[in-house]
């Protein structure tokens, strides 16, 4: 397992914007994040108040970091920190269940292809073994001064 600490070593997202706390398994291919949805989170007092659901927006971010982790995972240390991941697409996103303050977000996902610097993944968001989100997105690494 690896984590926060241990994440922000890898993706350069910090603060309320890192939406992975831990990295319980990975490969050259995929990997599988852990997001803690906390009650004290930045969006709970305004989506929705008394009732505060995940946003989906953040719900795919959070699939992409897990899949910016793979990607710089698979480069060298000193490259991948000076590399920032922009998405290109996202495709077939689907929300199947809402997400609360209290769950455990697991975060699935396994990259299709990659070609030069650009990578395209499939995600799935599971709480409690039930799909809650899915999409393939695509994103191009660039050097963070470019």
């Amino acid at each position: 397992m690896i984590d926060a600490k241990g994440i922000e070593a890898i993706i350069p997202h910090r603060g309320n914007m890192r939406l992975v706390d831990e990295i319980r398994e990975y490969s050259d291919t995929s990997a599988v994040g852990i997001k803690y949805v906390r009650d004290d989170e930045f969006w709970c007092a305004g989506h929705f108040p008394d009732k505060p659901i995940m946003p989906g927006v953040l719900q795919i971010e959070a699939l992409a970091q897990t899949a910016c982790f793979v990607a710089f995972k698979r480069m060298d240390p000193d490259e991948a920190a000076q590399t920032l991941g922009y998405f290109t697409t996202m495709e077939k996103i689907k929300f199947s269940h809402m997400v609360h303050p209290g769950d455990k977000l697991e975060l699935h996902v396994e990259l299709i292809t990659s070609k030069m610097k650009l990578y395209k993944f499939h995600g799935i968001a599971m709480v409690s073994g039930k799909k809650v989100a899915e999409a393939t997105f695509t994103a191009v690494l660039q050097n963070r001064n470019s």
